[in-house]
């Protein structure tokens, strides 16, 4: 299985990125194993780019330490989302006792896709999202996988944070044919239609390089909407 990848990370009008990301990939004798999030800090608390980037960070290990060699063991999705649901639980205690220790609340989304084989598994908290691309026949679909935890307006009704932990949204699907992930935050996805989203169509990108380029082309589109937050995406082509 062949994986194109490319990331898009931009400050955008704000003073400070609050936005993080995350992309690893390693091969194994049971295939690639694949991981890519985003986590976008809390514009209302304090020190959002804290918590976002201790997020990145925690999933970035776990997936060397645990995650990888758990496929190469062949462990299926249950061990799987075991693992990663310890982690989120552990980087809550650790946003608690941080937060507590500094007088402060702090908290982030997250957005996680983890792919290994023809396997996916996403675990979901905020307002950042997922969107699956999936060509069969030489037809594409679109298909929005996460729902938005938010009140309608600026609040959020989940995240990860200085906060009881909340328990992720999490799904498990399996891959066919060419196939491509987008993870974003609501900076990139807000001012972005249909239209938009199919410059990440899977029937026409041959390279990495087309992908940082559509990303940025998106992106500036978002810009001349009048988007002022951060804006952060990842995507991954499988074929």
């Amino acid at each position: 299985m062949r994986i194109l990848s490319g990331v898009y990370w931009d400050q955008g009008k704000r003073a400070v990125n609050q936005d993080s990301v995350a992309l690893q990939q390693v091969m194994t004798n049971r295939g690639k194993v694949l991981i890519m999030a985003v986590s976008d800090g809390i514009g209302g608390l304090q020190e959002g780019e804290t918590a976002s980037g201790y997020i990145t960070e925690q999933l970035i290990e776990v997936f060397y330490k645990e995650i990888v060699s758990l496929v190469v063991r062949g462990k299926g999705k249950k061990a799987l989302k075991k693992s990663m649901l310890r982690c989120f639980y552990h980087i809550n205690v650790k946003l608690n006792d941080y937060g507590s220790s500094n007088h402060i609340q702090l908290g982030a989304t997250v957005s996680l896709a983890l792919i290994w084989g023809r396997s996916y598994m996403i675990f979901h908290l905020g307002d950042s999202r997922i969107y699956l691309f999936r060509s069969h026949l030489r037809k594409e679909s679109i298909r929005l996988l996460t729902r938005d935890h938010s009140d309608g307006g600026s609040g959020l009704t989940k995240c990860m944070g200085s906060f009881p932990f909340q328990y992720p949204d999490i799904q498990f699907g399996r891959l066919h044919g060419k196939s491509g992930f987008l993870v974003c935050t609501d900076g990139f996805y807000r001012t972005m239609n249909r239209e938009t989203l199919q410059t990440l169509s899977i029937q026409d990108i041959e390279s990495e390089e087309q992908i940082y380029k559509r990303l940025k082309g998106m992106a500036a589109v978002a810009l001349k909407k009048g988007e002022k937050d951060n804006l952060s995406a990842v995507y991954s082509m499988l074929c």
